[in-house]
């Protein structure tokens, strides 16, 4: 992992954010201080690479401000993107926890503001709170939840619906104000994201902004209407199949 720089944050930033958080959400205040003594804040550029596929896992990480990609590159240049994290989400845990190298890519799409707490450190923090322990099993678990119903999608479902559900997870953590959310991701990492042509995305996307359910931006959509896609994510017969 390159060497960021080191910013500062008020504490209560850090612990608002963890408490939000279901693997430390029910920890005490003053435990999740003790865990933000061990932490460090760090700024990084759009682009950064925080560490490799096959890297020792040697940190947990929480994102403060921007959006990580969670990726895996092939031997022909091209790349799986299984996640696309924003503010609020916490990545890196798996390697973290059993030291084994790490299983993707991590990337910064955009400049981010990061909380990184090293292994060593986090272990240390976890014997000393069995809470914890239990907590990172419920995560694990919803993790490979989350995978299966990811690969279900894939397989049996159309793109439009597959993308309704993408989107949605998208803004799930964003501030989203009444029916409206800001989503920072390109056509072309949600087609990597959904396996899909970039074209397919595109028309989904326009037909979509036809109906002044979205808007397309530079660099991101913003959904006018939380509800409507909701609809079509949950009946796969409200929206249209694109060919």
């Amino acid at each position: 992992m390159p060497t960021p720089r080191r910013t500062s944050r008020p504490p209560s930033a850090h612990i608002a954010l963890l408490q939000r958080q279901p693997l430390f959400g029910e920890l005490e205040p003053e435990q999740l201080e003790q865990l933000l003594s061990y932490a460090k804040t760090h700024k990084v550029a759009a682009g950064t690479t925080l560490f490799s596929k096959g890297d020792p896992g040697t940190a947990l990480f929480a994102i403060l401000s921007g959006t990580i990609k969670i990726t895996v590159p092939s031997a022909d240049g091209r790349e799986a993107v299984f996640n696309m994290l924003q503010d609020g989400d916490i990545f890196g845990e798996i390697a973290l926890l059993d030291g084994n190298p790490r299983t993707a890519d991590a990337v910064a799409t955009v400049a981010c503001e990061l909380l990184v707490i090293e292994r060593r450190d986090f272990l240390t923090f976890v014997e000393r709170n069995p809470k914890v322990a239990i907590r990172i099993i419920e995560l694990l678990c919803a993790r490979l939840r989350w995978a299966s119903e990811h690969f279900e999608e894939a397989v049996l479902e159309n793109l439009p619906v597959r993308l309704a559900r993408t989107l949605l997870r998208l803004i799930k953590n964003s501030e989203a104000k009444a029916d409206s959310a800001k989503i920072k991701i390109t056509q072309q990492e949600l087609s990597q994201v959904l396996g899909a042509s970039r074209e397919s995305v595109n028309r989904q996307l326009r037909l979509w902004e036809n109906q002044k359910w979205i808007e397309l931006d530079r660099g991101g959509i913003t959904v006018h209407s939380v509800s409507q896609l909701a609809a079509s994510a949950k009946h796969p017969g409200d929206t249209r199949p694109v060919k």
